[in-house]
C-alpha cells in the first residue's frame, strides 16, 4: 500500500509540473503553434516566482511579440536530476512532437555530488532518447559550486560543452551567467534567480535560435 502512495504521489506530482505557459497576451488567437518542450528542475519553472516569469513564459511572449507562432510546454520537477528525467524521459516524449526541446539538467546533480561519469550517462542517455525522436535539442550548460574542489568542478564544467560538441547541439553554455553568487539577479535564498534574470536569459536564448535554424515563421 505504501509503495502504490508513492507512485501515485510520483505521478501527481509529474503531472502537475507539467504545464503550458497561460500568461501569453501577444498574438493569442494564432492557430495551429508550432511547440517547444522545456525540460528542467527548478531553474526551469521559476521556483518562487509568479506564474509567467520563468524563462519558458518569457520566452513564449517574446517569440509571439516577433511574430514566431509558438507554445512552450514546461516539463518540469523541482529537484529533479539527470536520473529521475531519464527514467521518465519516454513518458515526457510519448506522444509529442515538438520542432526542438531546450533542456537543462545537472545542477542538483552537483548538489548531491553525484559522480561525474554516472551523470554523463544519464545525460548522454537523455540526449540520444530525444534524438532518436528526430527532436532537435537546445542544451544548458551548467557549472558545479566552488565548494566542490577543483577536479570535481573540471569535471562537470567540462562535461557539458564536450557533449553539446559530440553530439551537434544547439548549446547555452551557462545557464546562470552572470546570476551565481550575484545577489542583484538572485531571490533570498541565494539559489534561484529572480525575473530579470529570466529576461537576460531569454536574450541569450534568442541570440542562438535566431543563428540557428531552429525557428520557424
Amino acid at each position: 500500500m505504501k509503495k502504490l502512495l508513492l507512485l501515485f504521489i510520483s505521478v501527481f506530482s509529474l503531472v502537475a509540473c507539467w504545464s503550458t505557459s497561460d500568461n501569453i497576451s501577444v498574438n493569442t488567437e494564432i492557430s495551429n503553434p508550432r511547440s517547444i518542450i522545456a525540460i528542467g528542475d527548478s531553474l526551469t519553472i521559476g521556483l518562487g516566482l509568479p506564474t509567467g516569469d520563468n524563462y519558458p513564459s518569457q520566452l513564449e511572449w517574446k517569440l509571439r511579440e516577433l511574430g514566431y507562432n509558438y507554445t512552450i510546454e514546461n516539463a518540469w520537477i523541482s529537484g529533479d536530476t539527470s536520473a529521475w528525467l531519464l527514467s521518465r524521459i519516454d513518458w515526457i516524449l510519448d506522444g509529442a512532437n515538438p520542432d526542438f526541446v531546450i533542456l537543462c539538467i545537472g545542477a542538483n546533480d552537483a548538489f548531491q555530488w553525484k559522480s561525474v561519469a554516472d551523470i554523463e550517462k544519464n545525460i548522454r542517455a537523455i540526449i540520444e532518447k530525444i534524438q532518436s525522436k528526430n527532436i532537435r535539442l537546445v542544451f544548458a550548460g551548467m557549472k558545479a559550486p566552488f565548494n566542490m574542489g577543483a577536479e570535481y568542478r573540471n569535471q562537470y564544467d567540462t562535461m557539458f560543452p564536450r557533449l553539446a560538441k559530440e553530439y551537434k547541439l544547439e548549446y547555452v553554455p551557462f545557464l546562470l551567467e552572470w546570476v551565481a553568487l550575484n545577489q542583484k539577479y538572485n531571490q533570498d535564498d541565494r539559489i534561484h534567480p529572480n525575473r530579470e534574470w529570466y529576461t537576460i536569459v531569454v536574450s541569450n536564448i534568442m541570440e542562438i535560435l535566431e543563428d540557428s535554424d531552429l525557428l520557424k515563421k
